[in-house]
């Protein structure tokens, strides 16, 4: 055992000593026992021909693939009706504000020429109460209700089915 004169120890020791002991058994591999060809490996996928192993593993990498783009598909299909949904709403809120724009300008002519403003403040109450609820998300309390709209055609379809009167002329025959 020798050191050198800077302080190192000679080539003789050695810094890691080698491994006099053989493994122990139970790390070693089990011994193969006989079995028929073609017959599954009990140890796994040790035995399977390397084609096969790397054939298994393309198919699971392109289904992970499928899945990935897929998942990329809809994120981008979300995103895209997102955007298009905020255009509607920016789009919706421009033609608003011009409807209160013009509704604010036939309170002004109203007034100007001396006519009633009712008709015009109903107007400008309904667009600016639109505005308001394409802004905030919900109409204001003293919003106007909004325009029901039936149909003439409907409600004498329901009325006639319903009525027990005979709408036959009197003094007609029946066939």
């Amino acid at each position: 055992m020798g050191i050198d004169t800077r302080g190192v120890a000679s080539a003789r020791l050695r810094v890691m000593p080698s491994r006099r002991r053989p493994k122990s058994p139970t790390s070693a591999a089990p011994a193969a026992s006989p079995r028929p060809a073609g017959a599954p490996s009990s140890t796994g996928t040790s035995s399977k021909d390397p084609a096969e192993l790397f054939a298994a593993a393309l198919k699971e990498s392109e289904a992970r693939d499928k899945v990935q783009r897929e998942k990329e598909r809809q994120a981008k299909e979300a995103a895209d009706r997102k955007a298009a949904e905020q255009r509607a709403h920016a789009d919706a809120l421009t033609a608003a504000r011009r409807e209160l724009d013009r509704a604010i300008q036939a309170v002004r002519d109203a007034k100007r020429d001396g006519r009633s403003t009712v008709d015009a403040d109903t107007r400008w109450k309904a667009a600016k109460a639109r505005v308001i609820e394409l802004e905030t998300g919900a109409p204001p309390t003293w919003a106007p209700p909004p325009p029901v709209e039936e149909t003439a055609d409907e409600d004498t379809a329901d009325t006639a089915a319903e009525s027990p009167v005979d709408d036959d002329a009197v003094g007609e025959e029946q066939a």
